[in-house]
């Protein structure tokens, strides 16, 4: 990925960031995640990388939440054919009490920050 790629992504994330008090407000919203301090929880998405481009990114509050891993699974690991589907998996750790979102972004990087789609989790930390 070139330099200017990731300088216009950083900016399409972090443009999301301040609207985070009301967000569910302006845009469709999917199911609250309720969690608990210190348990870990996914957030898992079709993805067709491999051949479309589209990779899933995340945007959250790090008072909140932590990245712990994400990974892709092949559809089909053994063939390893391009075009199958697989999936993109995200394993956060809630941190801290209290609400927060998970905003994940589907979008092809070089494209200079593309969003393809755009999902908004609700996260309710106990």
């Amino acid at each position: 990925m070139n330099r200017n790629a990731i300088l216009i992504l950083v900016l399409v994330i972090s443009s999301i960031g301040p609207v985070l008090g009301s967000i569910c407000d302006n845009a469709p919203c999917e199911k609250t995640i309720n969690a608990s301090i210190g348990k870990d929880f996914t957030i898992s998405f079709e993805s067709n990388a491999m051949s479309t481009g589209f990779e899933w990114w995340t945007k959250f509050d790090p008072e909140y939440l932590s990245l712990i891993n994400e990974t892709y699974l092949s559809g089909n690991a053994s063939l390893r054919m391009v075009g199958v589907p697989g999936k993109q998996v995200f394993t956060f750790a809630a941190k801290k009490a209290g609400e927060t979102y998970a905003i994940m972004l589907s979008l092809q990087p070089w494209e200079n920050g593309t969003i393809g789609t755009r999902k908004i989790f609700p996260v309710v930390i106990t």
